[in-house]
């Protein structure tokens, strides 16, 4: 931002040197152009951030769906017998483990975890494969199944994700835009005061910024604004809670 500023102004700086008081206008036509592509600007900044931002919600909210079922599935394990509901729990927090250690950096490539998702349909079958003496046993092993079937559609949602991006041709259309904006703007606004210079390199700044914001939320799980496994940490804490 502060380096689009400096060129900006540096290059109006050298411009109303060089043309003098006496540099002529722009033709009407022109105006009303630079008019048109700077609203185009705006207009494609508006679309790929609202664009981005749902992105990110629909990211945020699927991690947060599914630490959330994780939970459910390790307090419904309770009613299992010893063994099974060890074998459970200690699934469930490989699982979490794998899904920030592995599986967040993976998605970050815009891929998954292979090796978590082998992990996850592990525990799964032996869920459906555990013995379950007694009808407390049964009836939480139903509630666990169930629970696991959240699990799978909450890590689909986050999965399908992992491939969101910025339509690169508006985000090409934008930057283009923004850059004609500015540069007209430095070689024909021929600014004459400190004030009108100051203004420029606010104006410069604000087109950068609104820029650099857009690229910053390019990728839900990889760009500078972005959802992290934080829900998954949470969960753990709260497995130790619940087992305590």
């Amino acid at each position: 931002m502060l380096t689009a500023a400096v060129a900006v102004t540096t290059a109006a700086f050298f411009v109303t040197r060089r043309q003098g008081a006496q540099a002529p206008d722009l033709p009407k036509g022109v105006e009303m152009a630079v008019g048109a592509v700077s609203g185009l600007f705006v207009f494609s900044f508006a679309f790929l951030a609202l664009n981005a931002q749902a992105e990110l919600n629909t990211a945020r909210k699927a991690a947060l769906s599914e630490a959330g079922a994780l939970k459910e599935v390790y307090f419904a394990a309770q009613g299992l017998d010893d063994a099974a509901r060890a074998q459970v729990r200690k699934g469930i927090v490989g699982y979490t483990d794998s899904v920030i250690t592995a599986e967040w950096p993976a998605m970050r490539e815009g891929r998954p975890d292979e090796a978590t998702t082998r992990e996850l349909d592990a525990l799964r079958m032996q869920v459906y494969d555990m013995s379950a003496p007694g009808e407390t046993a049964r009836a939480a092993r139903v509630e666990v199944a169930q629970r696991m079937r959240d699990v799978y559609v909450a890590r689909r949602e986050r999965l399908a994700e992992k491939d969101a991006r910025v339509p690169t041709p508006i985000l090409s259309l934008m930057i283009g835009a923004g850059v004609a904006t500015l540069l007209v703007i430095a070689l024909f606004g021929r600014p004459s005061s400190r004030v009108h210079y100051a203004l420029l390199a606010i104006g410069a700044a604000g087109f950068a910024y609104m820029i650099f914001l857009v690229l910053a939320l390019n990728h839900p799980y990889g760009g500078g604004i972005s959802v992290g496994p934080d829900a998954y940490h949470e969960a753990l804490v709260r497995y130790e809670q619940i087992g305590s």
